[in-house]
C-alpha cells in the first residue's frame, strides 16, 4: 500500500521552496563560517606556539629606575637566567599618538618584517603593521615627534614577537592600535632618541626551562625576589 505521505510531502516542499532553500542557505553558511573557523583558529594557535622558539621570544621583562650596571647583571645572572637590553623611548607623535621605539633586536624578541626594508641609518623607522594600518600611514610616508619636531621615515611595516597585542601597560584591559604603537630603529636613529626620556626595560630567558606552568611561577618569583635584593624594581 503506497503511502499517502509522499504525494503531500513533495507538495509541501514545492509549495514552500523559497522557505526551504533559506533555511539550507543559512544552515549551510552557518557550517561554513564555524568549519573555516575551528580549522583557522588551530593554525593559528600552531603559527603562535611556533613563534616562540623562531622570534626566540622573552620568559618575561622588568624595568628598573636606573640602567642596571655590570656587577648587577652578573648579580641577576646568578639566578640562572639570561638579560637582554630592551630599552626604549616613547614620544608623542603630531597624530596625537604614542609611539614606542625600540632599537633592532637581534638576538631576543626579533622582528618579522612583512613589508618595505628594515631601518638602516638615521631618521629611518619601521612601524607596527596593524598601527599603521589604524592610522592610514604606509611605506614611504613621514611621521613627526611632537616635541623635538624630529621627523622619521617609514620604510617598513613590522610585527613585534613581544607585541601580538598591542597593549602599552601590563594593566591595560584593552589594546589601543591607534593610539599606541610599537616601531623599531637602527643603532644609529635610537641615538637620536632622549636618552634621559628613556625607559629601562631588560628582557630575561631562562637558562633552563620550566616544565610547567608550576615550576614557572615559582621561578619567576624567586626571581624577582632575588632582582628586587640587587636593584629596585619598577615594573615585572
Amino acid at each position: 500500500m503506497k503511502n499517502p505521505l509522499r504525494k503531500r510531502l513533495f507538495r509541501e516542499l514545492k509549495g514552500e521552496a523559497g522557505k526551504y532553500f533559506v533555511i539550507f542557505f543559512l544552515l549551510m553558511s552557518i557550517i561554513g563560517f564555524v568549519s573555516g573557523f575551528l580549522v583557522a583558529d588551530g593554525s593559528m594557535l600552531t603559527a603562535y606556539d611556533n613563534s616562540f622558539e623562531k622570534y626566540n621570544i622573552e620568559d618575561g621583562n622588568f624595568t628598573v629606575k636606573e640602567k642596571v650596571n655590570r656587577a648587577q647583571q652578573k648579580e641577576i645572572a646568578k639566578s640562572d637566567v639570561t638579560l637582554y637590553e630592551n630599552f626604549y623611548a616613547e614620544p608623542v607623535l603630531t597624530n596625537g599618538s604614542t609611539m614606542r621605539i625600540f632599537k633592532n633586536r637581534e638576538e631576543v624578541n626579533r622582528v618579522c618584517l612583512m613589508k618595505g626594508e628594515m631601518p638602516s641609518g638615521q631618521g629611518e623607522i619601521a612601524i607596527d603593521r596593524m598601527y599603521a594600518d589604524n592610522n592610514e600611514l604606509s611605506v614611504g610616508d613621514i611621521i613627526t615627534e611632537e616635541e623635538s619636531g624630529r621627523e622619521w621615515k617609514i620604510t617598513g611595516l613590522v610585527a613585534l614577537s613581544d607585541y601580538s597585542c598591542l597593549f602599552s601597560d601590563n594593566n591595560d584591559s584593552m589594546f589601543d592600535a591607534i593610539k599606541f604603537g610599537v616601531a623599531i630603529v637602527a643603532e644609529e636613529g635610537f641615538a637620536q632618541l632622549d636618552q634621559s626620556k628613556m625607559t629601562w626595560q631588560y628582557a630575561w630567558k631562562y637558562n633552563q626551562s620550566p616544565k610547567n606552568n608550576i615550576e614557572e611561577k615559582e621561578m619567576s618569583d624567586d626571581l624577582m625576589s632575588d632582582i628586587n635584593s640587587t636593584i629596585v624594581l619598577d615594573s615585572y
